[in-house]
Parts: structure tokens; sequence; C-alpha cells
């Protein structure tokens, strides 16, 4: 899948364009969220289908819409492939599940969250992306405090959030009862 580098960029790095996403996004996130092992160590760690990936992506948008920030679009400026997407999303903390920060008001979450697909994977492009989402959110939206949900079998996610400065805090069960390691900065 190639994204068009004529879409509006909200981030550049030296390797990547990370920008908001439209619904031409949901093939490429698709292809991600379809493979087994990008998907073991999320949710509940099974594969979706392309509607249910056509969905993230419209969740994806309505958080951009709704709190002016959300999850970007991973696109190799070498040529111009998209990676998947690294960027913030809302957790509600009383029962962690993901939601619109105007839903879930002030007590929100936000974490840093990351899923490249399994080509992408080894050349630091989830580092590179999620350090560079992270400055963005530390200075356009001043967040209380970011966060990092990571399965705590990830070593590789849990390698990246080291990498970017995040340590590990606590464990906090999710909504689908799911243990994982809550990672802040």
């Amino acid at each position: 899948m190639r994204a068009s580098l004529t879409l509006p960029t909200v981030i550049e790095t030296d390797r990547l364009l990370l920008r908001s996403p439209t619904a031409d996004d949901a093939e490429a996130v698709a292809t991600a969220m379809s493979d087994e092992d990008v998907m073991r160590f999320i949710g509940l760690g099974v594969t979706s289908t392309f509607e249910e990936a056509h969905a993230h992506v419209e969740w994806m948008r309505r958080a951009w819409a709704q709190d002016g920030f959300g999850a970007f679009i991973v696109v190799r400026r070498a040529d111009a492939a998209t990676l998947g997407h690294v960027g913030l999303f809302a957790w509600d903390p009383a029962t962690w599940q993901p939601g619109i920060r105007r839903e879930i008001g002030e007590s929100a979450e936000i974490e840093l969250g990351w899923m490249l697909t399994r080509d992408a994977w080894g050349y630091g492009y989830a580092s590179e992306a999620a350090a560079a989402a992270r400055d963005w959110a530390l200075s356009e939206l001043s967040p209380r405090r970011l966060i990092s949900l990571i399965h705590p079998e990830n070593d590789r996610s849990m390698r990246v959030a080291a990498k970017i400065g995040e340590h590990f805090e606590t464990t906090v069960t999710t909504y689908l009862g799911v243990r994982t390691g809550l990672w802040t900065f």
C-alpha cells in the first residue's frame, strides 16, 4: 500500500512522515491488523477483518475530529509505504477501556501506542515515530502525563518504550480482562 505524499503531514522525521488518518488508510491498517504476529500482543491477541480495520481507522479519525489528537499514520519517506500507526489514544482509567477523551473526561489517561507492519520491524521506525509523536504531544497538548500499555511478553515494545524514555510503573487489567504493563515517562 502506498500513501500519497501530498496528504497533510503533521510530523516529519529523517525517515518518516506522520499524518492524520484518512479513510483510504483502511487497507494498509488491515494489512497490519490481519497479521497474527503484529496482533499477538494487542487487545485479545487476535487478528481483525478488513471491516474491523476500517472501523478502527474511522475511530482514529473520530478521535482527531473530537479531541484534536489521535493516531498518526506512519509513512516511510523513501518509498511512501504505509508502515502502520503510532500516536495517542485516550483510556478510561476506571475501566481501562479506550475511547474519546471528550467522552471519558478529565480523568482520561493518554496512551502513546504503536503498531507497525511486520516488514517494518527491526529498523528503528517504531522508536523514531514514537519519539516524534511523544514530542508533538508534549509540546502541543501538554498532557499531565503520557502512558503506554504494553503486554508483559512484548519485548519489542518494551525496548521501544525504554528507548524513548519510559519506565514500567505498574500492571493494570484492561476491560478485556488482559493484564498489561503500564509504562510512563
